[in-house]
């Protein structure tokens, strides 16, 4: 409940509306907001008499009708309808059905069956008339219109539609992740739905994989939903095949395309068949060269400053990867050094102490007996993956008067040595021999563009992937289908708008706090819908985007 209290300042009455609450068992005041003096409230008091409008119902605004400006801009809903085989359209048609989807994924709504009690809150209630309610069966309905082909059409014509405004691709950005879902493959009967390595860490849950390629500009050109059981460099052919097959459709010459991709993709085959249509810049594991981590740093050349400010060092060279020799760059940040130093101290420190903790249980006779595949299962959880090379272990058989095996372990330095040689390192090979060394490292460390991506689909305000609660592989490639749709809207969008500066957040952050009410006139006694008070810079982009136009009259 809040209150108004006064307060005696230098002799003065103030006036504060506080809340009250109890902390720790104890009445506290948790909030308060300065009123001013009793003049000052009068004088707001009259203030608010003197507006027109009584205001009803506010709504966010902005954000929404960028997107249906987007969608005007590369026509998806038109591109979507030409490519179904519906004939008969009561009410919304599926490509309408789709951008609603898309925006309500935008606005938080991680299901298409919370799309209708989102919408009859938003501002599209205002804007749209359905014949019908908006539930789950309805998004189900119309997604079993879009398949593999039609998915693959859809893009095709998004892609031209690019092209034709200036987003032909000279570099393309690959790179792969991955969700867990809440979905049960049973009897094996999902091709998509399986375990495996989880960046999250959820080894219990099935995956699905995601492969996505981008341009120079960030715009998603091309993606594929594969199995979670299949490795990133298996996907990695098919993915390649998709974009040459996409670029003769769009009449686009291979050759002049360069193709950036980190080391989980490489292998014999892969590089060759890369390198048979186009260029490529990628990355080798530390083992694969290990001998150029040997070379002093007294030989490196300067290169540039990152955005970060850290300087980036180079040495050239040339050297073998899969039978052929490559341009060859190895990369020195010492910045990245000094953040994985100090990452493998702390990660070695956990899980020496974890292994003595198990150790000493071990030791102890007391408690259940343990078989030693159960302390193997233990001993893989506590040393990662990428540290098995250093921390090494022995687990020893019980004896006939112990229950439990028993655990040796150390730390391998030669194998030590040899990691912390690569720490701020990254080995770079390349067939674009011309190139100048710091090109060659920018446009590698450019990829990070698409790790940005990623991290925009898993951003639930955003164009969020996860959670997955689908269960049939057809509507499983649809969500993806449209999460990346809606990954290219804010690309476009941010494209569309970098004369402003803005990052995507401060971008969307702007756009979210347009906001549009609905008024009743007080002599009238009409409502109408009015815009709320805007910034100069959101009153910019308001203008700019000509989002008027979605004002619902």
């Amino acid at each position: 409940m809040t209150t108004i209290i006064k307060k005696i300042l230098n002799g003065n009455p103030y006036f504060y509306a506080v809340k009250s609450g109890r902390v720790n068992g104890k009445p506290r005041i948790v909030s308060q907001v300065y009123l001013g003096t009793a003049d000052n409230i009068v004088e707001m008091k009259k203030q608010c008499e003197s507006l027109p409008y009584i205001k009803m119902k506010s709504f966010e605004y902005g954000k929404l009708a960028a997107l249906f400006h987007v969608n005007e801009e590369l026509g998806f809903v038109d591109i979507v309808n030409k490519h179904i085989a519906k004939k008969s359209i009561d009410g919304l048609s599926v490509g309408e059905y789709l951008l609603l989807d898309i925006v309500g994924k935008s606005h938080g709504v991680l299901s298409e069956n919370g799309i209708g009690e989102w919408f009859k809150k938003s501002a599209l209630s205002f804007m749209l008339d359905f014949p019908h309610k908006l539930n789950c069966q309805n998004f189900l309905n119309q997604m079993s219109y879009i398949d593999s082909d039609t998915m693959k059409n859809i893009e095709d014509d998004l892609c031209r539609v690019l092209v034709e405004k200036g987003f032909t691709p000279s570099i393309l950005f690959v790179d792969e992740s991955n969700w867990f879902t809440y979905a049960t493959n049973y009897n094996d009967e999902s091709e998509l739905l399986h375990k495996g390595y989880n960046k999250k860490h959820r080894k219990d849950k099935n995956q699905i994989c995601v492969a996505l390629a981008a341009n120079e500009d960030n715009i998603p050109f091309i993606h594929e939903t594969y199995p979670g059981n299949v490795h990133d460099s298996e996907e990695f052919s098919g993915i390649v095949e998709k974009i040459i097959n996409r670029l003769t459709e769009l009449n686009i010459c291979s050759e002049d395309l360069v193709l950036v991709f980190d080391k989980g993709n490489n292998s014999k085959d892969n590089i060759e068949k890369v390198t048979s249509k186009m260029s490529f810049v990628g990355s080798a594991k530390a083992n694969q060269a290990e001998e150029l981590l040997d070379i002093p740093l007294s030989k490196y050349e300067y290169l540039y400053k990152n955005a970060k400010g850290n300087k980036i060092y180079g040495y050239r060279t040339k050297h073998q990867f899969y039978g052929t020799e490559f341009t060859t760059v190895i990369t020195y940040n010492e910045g990245t050094y000094k953040l994985q130093k100090r990452t493998y101290e702390s990660n070695k420190s956990k899980i020496i102490e974890n292994l003595e903790n198990l150790q000493r249980r071990l030791e102890s006779n007391k408690g259940k007996a343990r078989s030693r595949s159960s302390v193997e299962n233990e001993v893989a959880d506590i040393i990662l993956k990428k540290y098995r090379s250093v921390v090494k272990y022995e687990i020893i058989d019980a004896r006939e008067s112990q229950k439990k095996p028993q655990l040796k372990f150390w730390i391998d330095e030669g194998n030590e040595n040899k990691c912390e040689k690569s720490f701020g390192k990254n080995l770079l090979f390349t067939d674009k021999h011309q190139w100048h060394t710091k090109k060659i490292v920018q446009i590698y460390n450019n990829k990070n563009a698409i790790e940005d991506d990623f991290k925009l689909l898993n951003d639930h305000l955003l164009v969020p992937v996860g959670p997955v609660y689908h269960h049939k592989d057809e509507n499983i490639k649809v969500h993806v289908f449209l999460s990346i749709i809606g990954l290219l809207f804010y690309r476009y969008l941010a494209w569309e708008t970098k004369r402003y500066g803005f990052s995507m957040k401060q971008l969307i952050e702007r756009l979210s706090g347009i906001r549009m009410a609905i008024v009743q006139d007080k002599k009238s006694n009409l409502c109408e819908i009015i815009l709320e008070e805007m910034d100069t810079k959101q009153a910019s982009l308001f203008s700019f985007l000509n989002l008027g136009k979605f004002l619902p009259s």
